[in-house]
């Protein structure tokens, strides 16, 4: 069997991989990692900032003029507000066109407990996740993955692929979640732009455990 392995593949340009008498599969592999396409392995449970806590509550009192952006660090991330450990959510509001000219609250996380105050993202002009990772955060948006949060959805959309409603919230409240981001999901998911809902690329593992990191995040609303 023919093996490689992790500084094998920072040694080997994405053109030269083609090149060596190596399997298709490992060779699919290891362009994958030389081009930044790699896997995001998901961890057993997510952590919350006590900043996203709060913001689910702001949305939760608002969600007719709010939205949520989230985002999930894939790996460990040094950003302008402090470091967060692989497996991370960030919750954060944006403005809706029915909450336009209308001032909100919103925080951003100090540490994973502590949190200061901050504007909302002011409209879905860009793509939520993004400005959510570019402009609160002044983190690198390739180390993340994204989804919204909204209102529940109407049941037929809700049973489609691209959209999940969470009923079971800890504080009796209910939610709508949508895989899909513009720009954060393809180089983790073989280029889609949605979280799968299947086994491939660890889809569905990466749904449960941000479900319930929702969920946890729901504990602390009140």
């Amino acid at each position: 069997m023919t093996e490689l392995n992790r500084r094998s593949f920072v040694a080997i340009s994405a053109g030269g991989v083609s090149a060596l008498c190596i399997p298709p599969s490992l060779a699919a592999a290891c362009e994958e990692y030389v081009t930044g396409s790699a896997i995001a392995y998901p961890p057993d449970r997510l952590t919350v900032d006590g900043a996203s806590v709060r913001n689910l509550q702001i949305f939760q009192q608002n969600a007719d003029r709010l939205g949520l952006a989230g985002v999930v660090s894939t790996e460990p991330v040094t950003t302008s507000l402090g470091s967060y450990p692989a497996g991370n959510m960030f919750l954060f509001p944006w403005i809706k066109d029915e909450g336009q000219g209308r001032a909100f609250p919103a925080v951003v996380p100090a540490s994973m407990t502590q949190f200061g105050n901050a504007s909302p993202i002011p409209n879905a002009d860009l793509p939520v996740e993004e400005y959510l990772c570019r402009i609160v955060l002044q983190a690198p948006y390739t180390s993340f993955i994204g989804f919204q949060v909204d209102k529940p959805f109407p049941a037929a959309q809700a049973r489609l692929p691209w959209f999940t409603n969470v009923t079971d919230l800890a504080d009796g409240k209910s939610a709508g979640i949508s895989w899909a981001s513009s720009n954060l999901n393809h180089t983790k998911f073989g280029g889609s732009t949605w979280i799968p809902d299947s086994e491939e690329w660890y889809g569905k593992a990466w749904r449960r455990i941000i479900v319930a990191g929702l969920r946890q995040a729901s504990v602390g609303v009140s």
